[in-house]
């Protein structure tokens, strides 16, 4: 069934796959994206721009859903990529603080499904402060009662680019050698396989929250790999 879609993070490494995926899809009618600053790409039919205050990101995606008319899915790749280096409470901010207002917003206007990008062992009572922030984003959309939210949640995601220095090159390099001997939860994906398994998620029936992990999202994604071990 033919679907409108709006998203953020667009300019991250899954945020700038799915658009890919999102404007390349033909069931994909157009895609409205909220950004801080113009996209790095050409013009596209489908696509409809919003250049936003973060600060003011529920006011910003309101507009944006009063502009495009009708949007069916949500879809939020947001959050910071090296944690490490900001403060915690700008961690909190912008990953738990914005996509909570971007639900809301989207809720409000109408929208069914929620697809948000979390990490493997998101808990808002972990003991691990990633880990809770990423849990309390869950906890934050699942609250705004979506009649679907899907929570993707990799491991390590593969990317064309080393994205952050040294740290991040030997972490790609040597990750994949000791991820088979892990529960496939915490295998690695390719940042373009994940955003196929969120497009072509979005784009079957379901209802209710779901928590999507490696797995699920290879085998939605078509890879062709086979997990063997654990879940």
């Amino acid at each position: 069934m033919p679907y409108r879609a709006i998203l953020i993070g667009a300019t991250g490494a899954v945020g700038s796959a799915l658009l890919d995926e999102l404007l390349a899809a033909p069931l994909c009618t157009g895609v409205s994206v909220i950004a801080r600053r113009p996209l790095d790409r050409a013009p596209h039919p489908k696509l409809m721009l919003r250049i936003a205050d973060m600060n003011a990101l529920e006011a910003a995606t309101n507009a944006a859903l009063a502009a495009a008319g009708p949007i069916d899915v949500a879809f939020s790749t947001l959050g910071i990529g090296q944690p490490r280096k900001v403060a915690r409470e700008e961690f909190w901010r912008v990953d738990v603080e914005l996509n909570a207002a971007f639900a809301r917003a989207c809720r409000a206007r109408g929208v069914r499904h929620f697809s948000l990008l979390s990490a493997v062992g998101a808990d808002p009572r972990s003991a691990s402060y990633y880990l809770r922030v990423k849990g309390s984003v869950e906890a934050a959309v699942e609250s705004a009662t979506f009649e679907r939210a899907s929570f993707f949640r990799p491991s390590l995601l593969v990317t064309r680019q080393i994205r952050y220095g040294l740290q991040d090159k030997l972490t790609q390099a040597l990750f994949p050698r000791i991820a088979p001997l892990l529960p496939s939860r915490f295998h690695q994906i390719r940042v373009e396989h994940l955003a196929r398994a969120m497009r072509v998620n979005a784009e079957r029936p379901g209802s209710g929250a779901e928590v999507i992990h490696y797995a699920e999202a290879a085998a939605l994604a078509g890879t062709g790999e086979t997990v063997k071990r654990g879940k």
